[in-house]
């Protein structure tokens, strides 16, 4: 507070007083409460957000991750990205969890498959005319080295040809092992429903077989792997035994000295083949039966 002494004594005296930092809001006016709009409570505001964005293209997402927090939780959520990939490939459903959450924004019309039962007499032409899609694009999606491959495979993946096919159709999240890489299957509306059930009853078992302890949990995937090694490896045999015109124990021992590479193996198998050719007294070089010497 600051005072100004007058010169005479006929002005009067003044004092300045410093003015506050913060400023004095008016007091609130309770008769027009009733004109003015309450605000939106926060979860409904995030709900809207989050209808909004479903609107959007996957790829569009990850834009609206970085304009704010809000913006980055609303974006970020399982259930808006699910929406928006069913939204912009027009599905009729989506079954299972993606090993990478990254394959909804990034998903490409190469990575929608029909699953083919294979059986005898296919080959990757006939199954090329049948779906109309072509032979180089069969073979590289389910990583087929020649023909002969396809005997091996219990089932193969067919490309889809094009976007209409998907509209209304429910989509399977599964891995490929032969290919190395995640597809999303096209199924039946019976099959959809069949693998939700299995998938809640794993998680319901998984959920109770939590206590159990983490040793037990270990030793189920450590068997799980072994099978499904064991059945990788009796695959690979019946593959080189076909190109190789083996028998089955035969084919298991290269691998087996080959560290179940099928390259080395094959290149073991024909190393053992030309020597038994050169040997003197080969059966490969006979002609015809051995006759018996005569005393």
């Amino acid at each position: 507070m600051l005072h100004w002494k007058p010169q005479s004594r006929r002005e009067p005296l003044v004092t300045f007083w410093p003015k506050s930092k913060t400023n004095p809001q008016p007091p609130p006016n309770k008769g027009n409460d009733a004109s003015q709009p309450e605000p939106a409570p926060p979860r409904l505001e995030h709900l809207s957000l989050e209808l909004v964005l479903t609107c959007l293209e996957p790829r569009e997402l990850a834009k609206c991750r970085v304009v704010c927090r809000e913006w980055h939780e609303a974006a970020t959520s399982p259930e808006v990205r699910r929406s928006c990939f069913m939204t912009h490939w027009r599905l009729g459903g989506l079954v299972g969890e993606p090993r990478n959450a990254s394959l909804l924004d990034t998903a490409t019309l190469g990575h929608f498959v029909s699953r083919h039962e294979v059986a005898r007499g296919d080959s990757p032409t006939s199954l090329a005319v049948r779906y109309g899609v072509s032979v180089t694009a069969v073979k590289r999606l389910n990583n087929l080295i020649s023909d002969h491959s396809l005997l091996s495979r219990s089932a193969v993946y067919i490309p889809v040809p094009n976007a209409a096919c998907l509209a209304g159709a429910h989509v399977l999240f599964e891995y490929c092992r032969n290919a190395c890489r995640e597809l999303l299957v096209l199924v039946g509306e019976d099959e959809a429903a069949a693998a939700r059930e299995a998938a809640k009853a794993a998680a319901t078992a998984a959920a109770s077989n939590a206590a159990e302890g983490e040793a037990e949990a270990e030793n189920e995937g450590s068997s799980s792997r072994m099978q499904e090694a064991s059945k990788l490896r009796d695959k690979l045999v019946a593959l080189l035994g076909r190109s190789l015109h083996v028998d089955e124990h035969t084919a298991r021992y290269y691998l087996a000295e080959a560290g179940w590479c099928p390259k080395k193996a094959v290149a073991m198998c024909e190393q053992d083949l030309a020597w038994e050719s050169r040997a003197p007294g080969s059966s490969r070089r006979r002609r015809g039966p051995i006759r018996p010497v005569d005393d």
